[in-house]
């Protein structure tokens, strides 16, 4: 009878380990790094081709001369677009109606602060909840990313925003001006 009751007991505490060991797993996963270094546009892959040979011997020209990229970090759509943009936002609606500019919705998924959805937009990784605790102490981003790729490319990066942004890439922008996060006006 002992060893029947011992043997449950230690039948519960090796699914009580096992369980907490896959919580944990589940909650706060490695960082699965795709690149351990930047790529740069000599290393682009070349074509699959089915026995032909390419006829791409450079890069193709970009389509765009400048590229502004508006990121509103909380917006919600109804602001911007509709009745309601017109009234709050008519410049951009404006743009929007001519057809200069483009609009993209993100529909954010939990972690949601600032530093793991920046780490998303700029590297295409999916961020984990390890990354919320990271959130306050952001330090440089070394994986490869869009930001880096700008800067290779020669192009000219400037900033105006949150201070993570700056703390995630320090040396890619040529001008720069970082608010706190818990900035209130």
């Amino acid at each position: 009878m002992r060893v029947a009751s011992s043997l449950l007991a230690f039948s519960y505490l090796l699914i009580h380990a096992i369980g907490l060991i896959l919580f944990l797993r589940g909650f706060f996963p490695v960082s699965v790094k795709s690149q351990s270094r930047k790529n740069t546009a000599s290393e682009i892959p070349a074509e699959p081709s089915a026995g032909t040979k390419s006829n791409w011997t450079h890069l193709p020209p970009p389509l765009f001369k400048k590229t502004v990229i508006l990121l509103i970090d909380s917006l919600r759509q109804g602001f911007m677009f509709g009745l309601k943009g017109k009234i709050h936002m008519p410049y951009m609606t404006q743009l929007l109606e001519k057809g200069t500019t483009h609009s993209f919705i993100a529909k954010a998924a939990t972690p949601t602060v600032t530093m793991p959805r920046i780490k998303a937009l700029m590297t295409g990784s999916i961020p984990g909840f390890i990354d919320v605790v990271m959130n306050l102490n952001s330090q440089e981003l070394l994986d490869d990313n869009l930001l880096w790729q700008a800067k290779e490319a020669g192009k000219r990066v400037v900033f105006y925003g949150d201070n993570t942004w700056i703390k995630l890439f320090p040396n890619h922008f040529v001008e720069h001006d970082g608010t706190t996060s818990f900035f209130c006006f």
